[in-house]
């Protein structure tokens, strides 16, 4: 824990299929397994606030989803939903992890529900946060994003983000949009999140990441989702400029091991920025009833 607690997590590089993938690693190994997946255009620094405060009380684990972040893989690959959830449930059996709680924010979250309806026996519970879901991806900006980037060859990407003459900057990626109060974003967090965007090879998987999103692969999942009878939380910010927390309120009338929406006030987008604790809560909440033998 100690890269956690005094400055960004280390990543760690393992060899998975396709990629070399890039990891946070804290916690007690002998506790439950937190698998914590991000969405666009972060990577697993999102979570180091909620890694921070869950602590020695589980095993954490954040990868960096294929297309994001330092894992690295080749721009050509799958880095459809579907793809990154085989994948990840390949490493988790190279770890010898038969079963893990799944938090996914936004993208990540339609990673998260390709698990628990394929595999929701290796799911031992269940935290979306502020998720892709149903049919509500692309959000218009992204919409937009993707029209452009579907032109072969064009740095669209840099254009958007006016990299690298101003990383730094929120103006262009929608990160000043992302939160409540622009104070608990950070300008190096903001950076740290454009870093790996930095490259071409960089933005062209960020641009092909983006490019895979589709809301066939959550619509899809929907049977799983309403069949899934494990632990489960949906936490979403009253702010959020980007997905409506009616989807959250949707998504715990077809979760039935989650009891009611945690709405975050005064908090958009980015939750686990904005209020770690409350994700934490949510993610202890959701161990605890897993461990419970008698299902309470």
């Amino acid at each position: 824990m100690t890269a956690v607690v005094h400055g960004l997590p280390l990543k760690a590089f393992e060899r998975l299929g396709p990629a070399d993938l890039a990891v946070v690693e804290a916690g007690d190994p002998h506790r439950p397994t937190v698998v914590l997946l991000h969405g666009f255009p972060t990577h697993a620094v999102l979570w180091r606030r909620v890694i921070r405060r869950l602590g020695d009380e589980v095993h954490a684990l954040a990868p960096d989803l294929l297309g994001l972040g330092d894992t690295v893989v080749s721009p050509y690959e799958d880095f459809g939903a579907p793809m990154q959830a085989d994948l990840l449930l390949d490493w988790l059996d190279r770890r010898g992890i038969d079963r893990a709680v799944l938090v996914g924010h936004e993208q990540g979250g339609a990673v998260a529900q390709q698990l628990v309806a394929n595999h929701p026996d290796r799911v031992a519970g269940l935290v979306l946060v502020a998720s892709v879901a149903y049919d509500n991806w692309p959000v218009p900006v992204a919409a937009q994003f993707m029209r452009l980037a579907r032109t072969p060859g064009a740095d669209v990407l840099a254009y958007a983000l006016d990299l690298p003459r101003r990383v730094g900057t929120n103006a262009h990626i929608g990160f000043g949009r992302a939160v409540y109060d622009a104070r608990r974003l950070d300008a190096d967090i903001v950076d740290e999140y454009l870093r790996p965007l930095l490259t071409t090879e960089g933005r062209e998987r960020a641009r092909r990441f983006v490019l895979f999103g589709d809301d066939r692969v959550t619509l899809e999942c929907l049977p799983g989702l309403r069949a899934y009878q494990g632990p489960a939380a949906v936490v979403w910010g009253a702010d959020d400029a980007f997905l409506s927390p009616s989807w959250g309120a949707r998504l715990v009338d077809d979760l039935a091991g989650a009891p009611a929406l945690t709405l975050v006030p005064f908090c958009g987008h980015l939750v686990p920025e904005e209020a770690p604790d409350v994700v934490a809560d949510a993610v202890r909440d959701v161990v605890a009833r897993a461990s419970d033998p008698t299902g309470g």
